[in-house]
């Protein structure tokens, strides 16, 4: 595929409408709200195809990036580390692994200097839709949403959200745990400091997350996406998703139901859960005013957490599968909530 006008759209043969150059649809977040399982389960559907390297940070971090090759080499920056690290778990595959095609993938996304050119080569290939996850793009300013926006004016957003209560807990103890050690080794006002960061807070606020790519794509172009309906209604959350992105939802391909990082806790301190209850109780309000449904769910927990604290030490986590759940009157009507913004946004009005 050659090179072509950005946004300017053409059409594929499972009906895609979309950039010549660029991604069909962006899975940009929230981390630890299911983006992964998410991931995992579109790339089985014959109709899309995503490249091999999940973190491409393209509009968070790459295009801002100076320097070329050396500079990854020899960098301290977030960015050269992570150009490391990446390089070292792609190269150390055994040859007989590698796809000859993903060979070639891997030595343009790593050798190549990144720009807007680069990342439309990322994706060429014919046939398919096109995705990329990652994260901390729903942190993005709006300026760097504009520049997403001018690439790809067709493309189809999909956001994952999850309760405030539990986002900033199950990322610090993932964190952590990667790193060899748990919340036990740091003083409490550690991790209250670590739940109340910049950064921590950026990726729990929703709203600001809709409003800055709301401001370019339209609300019939979002999929907003909750991590209960993966638990409570996974085949149907994909379906609906696959209905969203325009490919076959009766297309034979694997679902998985499985978490993907299991393994983890089954449960969160109490404390911290009541922490973050009165640290995000009033954007639970208004998420729960928007949203309902599951966001109202989240709202209860944060008001039974501030009102009656647990006597426990710790709850059941999620909080889905805690007495919390069982004794919310909204549990009794519980239907799939995830779907395009609008549609979303009709159900809970």
């Amino acid at each position: 595929m050659g090179p072509g006008r950005p946004g300017a759209a053409r059409s594929t043969p499972c009906g895609w409408r979309v950039s010549p150059l660029y991604p069909d649809f962006l899975i940009i977040g929230a981390q630890k709200a299911g983006t992964t399982w998410l991931q995992r389960n579109l790339q089985t559907h014959p109709e899309v195809w995503m490249p091999p390297e999940k973190e491409l940070h393209y509009f968070d971090e790459k295009a801002r990036l100076e320097g070329g090759l050396l500079q990854r080499l020899r960098g301290d920056g977030p960015a050269d580390r992570r150009w490391r690290r990446q390089a070292k778990s792609r190269f150390k595959q055994s040859p007989g692994k590698i796809d000859p095609q993903d060979l070639l993938w891997d030595l343009k996304y790593f050798f190549g200097r990144p720009d807007d050119a680069w990342y439309a080569s990322l994706f060429e290939r014919e046939g398919q839709g096109h995705g990329r996850d990652h994260p901390d793009y729903s942190i993005l300013d709006q300026e760097s949403v504009a520049h997403a926006h001018r690439l790809m004016p067709h493309a189809k957003i999909v956001f994952m959200m999850r309760s405030p209560l539990e986002r900033p807990w199950s990322a610090m103890d993932m964190g952590l745990r990667i790193k060899g050690r748990s919340w036990e080794s740091l003083k409490e006002e550690k991790v209250y400091k670590r739940f109340d960061r910049g950064r921590t807070r950026l990726m729990t606020n929703y709203l600001r997350t809709l409003q800055n790519w709301g401001a370019y794509y339209p609300e019939d172009r979002i999929f907003v996406g909750f991590l209960e309906d993966i638990h409570f209604f996974p085949e149907e959350l994909l379906h609906r998703l696959h209905d969203f992105l325009g490919v076959d939802s009766a297309a034979e391909h694997r679902v998985m139901k499985r978490k993907i990082h299991s393994g983890f806790q089954d449960t969160m301190p109490a404390k911290f859960a009541a922490y973050l209850a009165g640290s995000y109780h009033e954007n639970l309000k208004r998420l729960s005013a928007r949203f309902g449904g599951y966001a109202s769910f989240w709202l209860y927990c944060a008001e039974r957490l501030i009102e009656d604290p647990p006597t426990e030490d710790r709850l059941a986590y999620p909080l889905y599968e805690s007495y919390l759940w069982e004794s919310w009157d909204g549990a009794k009507d519980l239907s799939p909530q995830s779907g395009p913004l609008s549609s979303v946004r009709a159900a809970s009005s």
